[in-house]
């Protein structure tokens, strides 16, 4: 009794629009950022072993300096050990930033207006961007950046790297990557060495000053007690590697484990 309405020849041109813009928003290349992603979580491993053991003979080697008096050789040194002790805390950084994309990817695939990605992953993406320009050891760190730059622009990137007004990238990671250093720091890492050791250097404060005085590119940045940044870091980590295990690719996995039986 009633025809049957035609479809309008116009809804059906922007059902078709829609489907097509919706697919061309996709990221094609999300499962390639994501296996460059894991790929950095096991760099960062390797590298963070390597830099632990510096850290220790760091540590030792400075412990005997001191032992013999020899305060102008120790200060160099305990230069090196804050920085690899500063390095260790910005691995510990990445690996954050890491776990937190491998948690929201899908908002990285379908979403390519950084400012509508959740907060917590915008942050993570700038804390990548900044530390892929600063960390050069961590050769994944600059393909991710190239991925987020192609995805997301290169305003959101120089923001990120310039520290531009407006950033998202987190205080904590400014701070570990920042390369001034104040110079009276280094006696505190001198003495709090030198105390763990049970080494006398009592009667060597002036001659720590007078070191100090005279080298112009020694100093140690603003930082917390050495003790109490181990901790943090050590608790990160525990807490990094539990949620790392879910995203690792097996294959990865398995590598990873190689290398800890042979370093065994």
């Amino acid at each position: 009794m009633f025809a049957k309405k035609p479809e309008s020849k116009f809804g059906c041109f922007f059902n078709i629009f829609g489907v097509l813009r919706s697919r061309s928003s996709r990221w094609r290349k999300a499962s390639k950022c994501k296996l460059y992603i894991q790929n950095l979580l096991c760099s960062v491993n390797l590298h963070r072993n390597r830099r632990e053991c510096m850290v220790r003979q760091s540590r030792s080697d400075i412990a005997q300096l001191l032992s013999y008096g020899r305060y102008s050789e120790a200060l160099p040194k305990a230069k090196q050990f804050y920085e690899d002790e500063r390095r260790l805390s910005a691995y510990d950084q990445v690996e954050l930033f890491c776990t937190t994309i491998l948690q929201n990817i899908s908002s990285l695939k379908y979403e390519n207006n950084v400012d509508l990605l959740p907060e917590e992953t915008k942050k993570a993406m700038a804390g990548i961007i900044f530390a892929a320009s600063r960390i050069g050891e961590l050769e994944d760190l600059q393909h991710i950046r190239s991925f987020f730059v192609q995805r997301f622009g290169l305003k959101f990137d120089k923001e990120c790297v310039d520290l531009r007004q407006g950033n998202v990238v987190g205080f904590e990671i400014v701070k570990i990557l920042n390369t001034n250093m104040r110079g009276d720091e280094i006696t505190h890492i001198v003495r709090e060495l030198s105390h763990k050791y049970k080494t006398n250097i009592t009667t060597s404060t002036d001659s720590i000053s007078e070191d100090l005085a005279s080298s112009d590119d020694l100093g140690i940045a603003d930082s917390d007690a050495m003790k109490v940044e181990k901790m943090k870091r050590a608790l990160r980590r525990k807490k990094v590697m539990k949620e790392n295990s879910k995203f690792l690719h097996p294959n990865l996995r398995e590598s990873q484990g190689r290398d800890r039986s042979f370093r065994r």
